[in-house]
């Protein structure tokens, strides 16, 4: 169980790094535009789901 959560935990990080490399990218191409919103908020539920994996990791049921 342990190995699922760390393949969950890096696959997260993985979008989490790829949403802000998208964010610049349209950024950098369109401006301040609208559909930063979009990686913006998929960010913040790879955040809060990094977040509950850390928890999750942290209890005994899924050691």
């Amino acid at each position: 169980m342990q190995l699922t959560l760390m393949i969950m935990l890096a696959a997260a990080m993985f979008v989490l790094f790829f949403c802000g490399f998208y964010s610049g990218v349209i950024k950098e191409k369109y401006g301040k535009n609208w559909l930063l919103a979009v990686p913006i908020t998929v960010a913040i539920l790879m955040f809060n789901i990094i977040w509950i994996l850390t928890e999750l990791a942290k209890s005994a049921r899924y050691q």
